[in-house]
């Protein structure tokens, strides 16, 4: 369980990382009229896209190494790619409805950021579930479990590889 938390947590601050770059990036695109609120959603969602993916698979899952394209790329870069049309959507569909809401351009850049938000907040739970239980699945958890891994067979440390005052 503790692993799972670990992961859990990781996944989070990343996550809430990756979203704020996102939301920053659609405000400052959208917000002076820069993109319109699809092709703004599409470059917030790239702008975090690259970042969450580092975060999630070195530090939460704590993979390493070469990625497979078919069992970890392709489905992971489809999920992410499947929450960023429904965010260009749900912004898209936020700025055809704020004029009916509110005369601000301030209001109404607000209004769209949030329908990004929430649609970033609901593909957090339905992202994580995917990618531990399915892209992620079989991965070390933490360093710790990476270097339990090692100690067996050929890849198991030198004792000139460990500093002198912990050798017998």
């Amino acid at each position: 369980m503790r692993g799972f938390r670990l992961i859990f947590t990781r996944y989070t601050v990343g996550s809430v990382l990756a979203a704020v770059l996102s939301e920053a990036t659609l405000l400052l695109t959208y917000g002076p009229g820069l993109l319109g609120p699809g092709a703004a959603s599409v470059v917030a969602w790239g702008a975090g896209a690259a970042l969450n993916y580092v975060l999630n698979r070195w530090w939460a899952w704590g993979r390493r190494g070469r990625a497979s394209l078919w069992r970890e790329l392709v489905p992971y870069w489809v999920i992410a790619v499947a929450s960023m049309v429904l965010s260009a959507w749900a912004t898209g569909a936020a700025d055809r409805f704020a004029p009916r809401l509110v005369e601000s351009d301030a209001l109404r850049t607000a209004f769209v950021g949030g329908a990004f938000l929430a649609v970033y907040g609901v593909m957090f739970v339905v992202k994580f579930v995917l990618f531990h239980y399915f892209v992620f699945a079989g991965a070390p958890t933490t360093r710790s479990a990476e270097a339990g891994a090692e100690t067996t067979g050929s890849a198991r440390r030198s004792r000139h590889q460990v500093p002198i005052t912990t050798r017998e």
